[in-house]
């Protein structure tokens, strides 16, 4: 394994695990059929950028901080369609 895909492991691990965890209960919450479900997903994913922030004080800034990113851009963005879609 080359040096630089051996850096790029961790990033992508992380990255995709904080995505996998969001797509899990973005489905959760679409599939129920209640006008607040977007205080339950608004919730979590503020609970989860803040696990993401914490960690990156401790291990793997970077990437924490990308997984941060991603899952504010990608969550408010989820949470806004579940929410319009209700409206």
């Amino acid at each position: 394994m080359k040096e630089d895909e051996k850096d790029k492991t961790p990033q992508m691990i992380i990255a995709g695990t904080n995505l996998l965890v969001l797509i899990a209960y973005t489905i959760y919450f679409h599939t129920q059929k209640d006008e607040l479900i977007i205080i339950g997903e608004a919730f979590l994913i503020v609970i989860q950028i803040i696990i993401c922030l914490v960690t990156a004080i401790f291990v793997y800034r970077k990437e924490f901080l990308l997984s941060a990113a991603l899952v504010l851009l990608i969550g408010f963005s989820t949470c806004w369609v579940v929410f319009t879609q209700y409206n």
